[in-house]
């Protein structure tokens, strides 16, 4: 188990490696997952979520790759809250927390190292100031990220403000278990351990309606292929789907041509799944050279679902005074060839 440090153009980036050659690479620019790299059937290691190559496109394209979101991830509709006016960044709504400042473009503080003979991880930590994107309360925002000798790489986020105020942070990274985004992710296998589902307006935006994924392209309760499953959906996959709350799994992925699978357990109520339909941009280079494209990564963001605030029954992200609240995420990569 080692941590292997890099330092480029004022960014620091660490890279977690454990004793089977598994590795994560995180930066303090945004708390930014940039890499994962797992072993193929072959034994080949490759990164399975999608990263720029080089590490100022991030902060160039602000794109939220592998970025830690906070204070708030998702929508929240008209950007109010009581008697708070949050800054509006979509239209008349508030994303992904704002963006004065974007905490998922900002620099994080290392607080410490954690190594030991079966897991290795970072402690990184935001302070977002009272009043910051129409927030109240400072608030403190934690962020651990370990990796340890069986392939699980976890992420908590801990925030503890000194007011009542809002938190429902989650990671967004984009995977795609080929391997270095050699292909898309419309043969990946996705099932996901959920009876209800997020309904959306053509805007986007949360109805309040949760219905049954039932006879419907969003019941992967079952093992489908990706895009086979969700061609019905008009503009893909960007849904919130309620966890049932389980012992096992509640999100698998595989890829069966390279072997990698990736399961995922949270304590969270949801998951946000984008399968980054009609996401195209020539101009990034990622995983190699490659440019964006349709369906080249999906995402699974663990959370509550977005724009709770005005939904009761999605689940309340309100944190009350110095009581701390932590999001926790479990994510096991294995291979299904391995003897």
């Amino acid at each position: 188990m080692k941590i292997i440090e890099h330092q480029a153009n004022g960014i620091n980036s660490y890279t977690l490696v454990n004793n089977h050659h598994m590795s994560v690479t995180i930066m303090d620019w945004g708390a930014t997952v940039t890499a994962i790299r797992t072993h193929d059937k072959d034994g080949r290691f490759e990164n399975v979520i999608l990263g720029f190559d080089n590490l100022e496109d991030y902060i160039t394209y602000q794109s939220f790759f592998g970025a830690t979101i906070a204070r708030v991830a998702g929508v929240i509709k008209n950007a109010k809250w009581r008697q708070y006016e949050l800054t509006q960044n979509a239209g008349e709504n508030h994303l992904n927390g704002g963006n004065l400042p974007q905490i998922a473009f900002e620099p994080w503080f290392l607080e410490h190292k954690l190594q030991t003979k079966d897991q290795v991880g970072l402690v990184m930590q935001y302070i977002t100031l009272d009043g910051e994107n129409g927030y109240p309360g400072t608030m403190t925002i934690t962020a651990n990220f370990i990796l340890d000798d069986t392939g699980k790489f976890t992420i908590s986020y801990t925030g503890k403000s000194d007011k009542t105020t809002l938190f429902n942070p989650t990671n967004h990274a984009y995977f795609n278990l080929s391997g270095d985004a050699e292909r898309t992710i419309d043969q990946q296998i996705l099932k996901i351990n959920a009876d209800e589902y997020s309904s959306l307006t053509k805007h986007g935006l949360p109805t309040g309606k949760l219905p049954w994924v039932t006879d419907t392209p969003f019941d992967f309760r079952e093992p489908a292929e990706i895009g086979p499953q969700i061609a019905p959906i008009k503009g893909g996959l960007r849904h919130g789907f309620v966890l049932n709350n389980t012992p096992y799994p509640q999100v698998e992925l595989l890829d069966r041509l390279s072997g990698r699978k990736l399961t995922m357990h949270t304590n969270t109520r949801a998951v946000v799944v984008s399968s980054a339909t009609n996401y195209r941009d020539d101009r990034y280079r990622l995983n190699g050279g490659k440019p964006m494209r349709s369906q080249l990564g999906v995402s699974l963001q663990a959370q509550t679902l977005p724009d709770a605030i005005h939904h009761k029954e999605f689940g309340s992200i309100i944190i009350e005074p110095n009581i701390p609240v932590t999001y926790q995420t479990a994510y096991q990569f294995s291979n299904i060839y391995d003897v």
